[in-house]
């Protein structure tokens, strides 16, 4: 009995082996067309004019600054914007950062009662600076709110886009991460994008500008 039991064993073996032996791996087919290329997931970088200037105060720990800034990139919008709230109301959107992590950025929005007005009410917002002070350290300011201002000089010359000007916020210490007060001034330039939207009058399309 058991050399029959060992003889079928044996058997069994000797066919697997068999069975192994004849699954060869098939030839290698032809290449298949190459697929489309994807997306580098960069978001482009785009330059045109600036927000720039000066930041001063006192840091949380009473160390006075006086820090240069000069954000000049954009992605994803226009250079600037110029829209009509109505016939008497025009705001100027320009937003500059330093990289797309917005570290380093700032938001202008002047209002205007016309499109050439050379006064207005300017407003600043999302504005961020931050630098390195050595290994370890970092000095960051953040807006806390988001400051109004007259301002004067002001200058769009419809037929080129160029929208230039000059600015300068006080900011209370409630107003900013330091808790103390502080200065933002400077100048900023743009080629703004007009925008245009179809509005309704009498069931009839027309466009505001």
């Amino acid at each position: 009995m058991k050399k029959i039991k060992m003889k079928t064993f044996a058997t069994g073996v000797v066919a697997c082996v068999i069975l192994l032996a004849s699954c060869k791996k098939g030839d290698m087919g032809p290449a298949g067309t190459a697929g489309a290329n994807g997306s580098n997931g960069v978001v482009p970088t785009m330059t045109d004019g600036f927000i720039k200037g000066n930041l001063s105060g006192t840091r949380q720990d009473g160390t006075a600054f006086n820090e240069a800034f000069d954000f000049d990139n954009y992605w994803g919008t226009p250079s600037a914007t110029l829209d009509s709230n109505n016939a008497a109301s025009y705001d100027f959107k320009i937003t500059r950062s330093v990289d797309i992590f917005g570290a380093n950025t700032a938001s202008i929005q002047v209002n205007t009662s016309t499109k050439t007005g050379s006064t207005g009410i300017i407003t600043l917002s999302n504005f961020m600076f931050s630098k390195s002070l050595g290994t370890n350290k970092k000095f960051e300011f953040i807006l806390g709110n988001s400051p109004a201002a007259a301002i004067t000089g002001l200058m769009y010359n419809a037929g080129t886009g160029l929208f230039t000007g000059s600015f300068s916020f006080t900011v209370t210490g409630g107003q900013n991460s330091t808790g103390n007060a502080a200065t933002i001034s400077g100048s900023f330039q743009a080629t703004v994008t007009q925008m245009y939207h179809m509005v309704s009058h009498n069931d009839t399309g027309s466009l505001s500008n």
